[in-house]
């Protein structure tokens, strides 16, 4: 099967979506099929095709992702589609670069598969005024009704999504297919103790301190105020327990503050953008990673945690993906409030040595089956579905 994927972030740039990307395109490769990306670039002049990826020209944007493709009708990319004649055209993100996935798909008469990884309603709240965030929100609910409009088939990593498309008043089932790592890249055993202590004192982190951490789109639906009260009302300095933050959004300028404001200056560490090949050393570093969103659909952040043997802190919420991961106490902790959150913490820091590595072990083990080649076998059968639907014209409802 030859699939085409359209997305507009992908390595070098830093986010879940384009981690989700790459790993499906590894896995896909694997099973024997063949996957090419059609994404942007800010550092491209011209529209040029490397290593299985065509990098169209982009230009900065005020959409969420910061950028987008500079020309929708771009010929390059038209006449290698004409070529290559992709049996799926599979969409990442509803904004320039999905409506070329549109485009391209009715060039060529195949079908669309739209990935649902993030939700309007929470792309602008944190930086305007409640009149701009609502006319704004009105121009990226068409973009995302646009993209559910032209799909034959939707998939998501999170049963929320679909709440998330009938607010958008639309009727279409998703298919849940799980996110996934690779593990060869996300396994805390190839980072050695002299590495682990370098960055610890890179970023300001004591060698001894129990350290949970976030990764990921600094945006309001990851709602870490509710980590930082946390901390501020219960984390005690004879504690020793540390925050870190890994990553930029529109919240970063208000966490920041907050801190100061909170005086937990101390305990909290903000690293800033991270690149992708760094961030297994960093969850080697860490000790829980801590997933508080409330309404977030996806996190690979988490997965890449998991991988790499990091236990994960969840709120109780039976359609998160990673919650139905959890196995209480076995491979990580699932808090029902504040006072449930604080305990686990704290608990890690009664925990030896020892009793770390075991658990690191545990969650580990745990993700043996959440592969790459797993995730891309879901994948495939969700094409086949959509081939099917597209040759009797019909959508997957």
């Amino acid at each position: 099967m030859k699939i085409a994927i359209f997305t507009e972030v992908y390595e070098p740039y830093a986010c879940g979506i384009a981690s989700y990307v790459e790993v499906l395109k590894r896995g896909l490769e694997k099973l024997g099929h063949r996957a090419v990306i059609i994404t942007t670039s800010l550092h491209a002049k011209k529209t040029g095709y490397k290593n299985g990826i065509i990098r169209c020209a982009g230009i900065k944007s005020r959409n969420k992702y910061k950028q987008e493709c500079k020309n929708v009708h771009d010929r390059y990319v038209a006449r290698f589609i004409d070529k290559y004649k992709p049996d799926i055209v599979h969409i990442h993100t509803d904004t320039k670069i999905g409506y070329m996935g549109i485009e391209m798909a009715d060039r060529v008469g195949c079908p669309i598969v739209f990935s649902v990884h993030d939700y309007f309603m929470d792309r602008f709240a944190a930086e305007n005024s409640k009149l701009v965030w609502k006319l704004k929100t009105i121009f990226e609910k068409k973009h995302f009704c646009d993209m559910i409009d032209n799909a034959h088939l939707i998939t998501s990593s999170n049963k929320r999504a679909s709440h998330f498309i009938k607010a958008a008043e639309r009727k279409r089932k998703v298919w849940l297919i799980p996110s996934a790592a690779d593990r060869s890249v996300f396994n805390y055993t190839r980072i050695n103790d002299a590495a682990i202590k370098k960055l610890r004192q890179k970023l300001g982190l004591p060698l001894d301190a129990v350290t949970a951490v976030f990764a990921g789109e600094l945006s309001v639906d990851k709602n870490l105020e509710f980590v930082l009260k946390a901390f501020a009302k219960c984390i005690k300095k004879s504690d020793n327990i540390h925050f870190l933050v890994v990553g930029e959004g529109t919240e970063l300028s208000h966490l920041k503050e907050m801190c100061r404001r909170l005086k937990i200056t101390d305990k909290v560490h903000f690293a800033g953008m991270m690149a992708h090949n760094m961030m297994p050393a960093v969850y080697a570093a860490c000790d829980i990673y801590v997933c508080s969103s409330d309404d977030g659909l996806m996190s690979m952040s988490f997965v890449e945690a998991m991988s790499c043997g990091l236990p994960v802190l969840v709120k109780e919420d039976k359609e998160k993906f990673v919650y139905n991961m959890i196995k209480d106490g076995g491979n990580g902790f699932v808090y029902s409030d504040e006072k449930n959150f604080l305990e686990y913490l704290k608990k890690l820091t009664r925990f030896t040595p020892a009793e770390r590595d075991q658990l690191r072990r545990a969650v580990r083990a745990s993700m043996k089956d959440k592969d790459a080649d797993h995730m891309a076998g879901c994948m495939i059968k969700a094409y086949e579905q959509a081939i099917k639907a597209y040759k009797i014209n019909v959508v997957v409802k």
